[in-house]
């Protein structure tokens, strides 16, 4: 069951992860495409067990600002992944500690070092979609390139926080950076 999961995760990154063709375009935005990413990498990411069981049995994905991103994430907000529901919510960088997931908008690039530094050692996936932004401690980093939704992953800065993330995403990912 859990393989068959896993396929299904895997097919379904690359699938959004694919062209973004003018027709796919018409059916899906690039913030709902970057959107979707975010949440399926989710099936990829191994919290601390400590945090893996969380008592509401929920995953937080959080957001500081209402960027077309993050309105794009409220899609997913009760849907099921690895039988934790899914909860979108925006936050502050006073609480960001409390998410499993942290996206970081193009408009928040002055807080981003803050965040980084605060969130350095917790366990929370940091995802973005600015240029350089994997270099600046963002572990999921999203662009379009040649018309297509590429992801850069910083290994390095999940490994920190206790995150790890599984082989397969990181073979689907453009670069990985340790």
């Amino acid at each position: 069951m859990a393989r068959k999961i896993l396929r299904h995760g895997i097919l379904t990154l690359s699938l959004l992860a694919a062209s973004i063709s003018s027709s796919a375009q018409m059916k899906a935005s690039e913030s709902d495409l970057k959107a979707a990413i975010i949440i399926n990498m989710i099936m990829f990411v191994e919290w601390p067990q400590r945090e893996a069981a969380s008592a509401d049995d929920s995953l937080s994905v959080c957001f500081l600002d209402n960027s077309p991103v993050a309105r794009a994430l409220g899609n997913a907000q009760g849907k099921s992944i690895r039988n934790k529901t899914i909860k979108i919510k925006k936050t502050t960088p006073e609480t960001v500690s409390v998410c499993h997931v942290l996206y970081v908008s193009p408009s928040e690039r002055d807080q981003l070092q803050e965040l980084t530094t605060r969130l350095k050692a917790t366990p929370v996936l940091i995802a973005g979609d600015s240029p350089n932004y994997l270099h600046l401690g963002v572990m999921l980093n999203l662009e379009v390139s040649e018309g297509h939704i590429i992801f850069d992953i910083n290994q390095g800065s999940a490994r920190k926080a206790g995150l790890q993330i599984s082989s397969k995403a990181l073979r689907l990912a453009r670069q990985v950076v340790e």
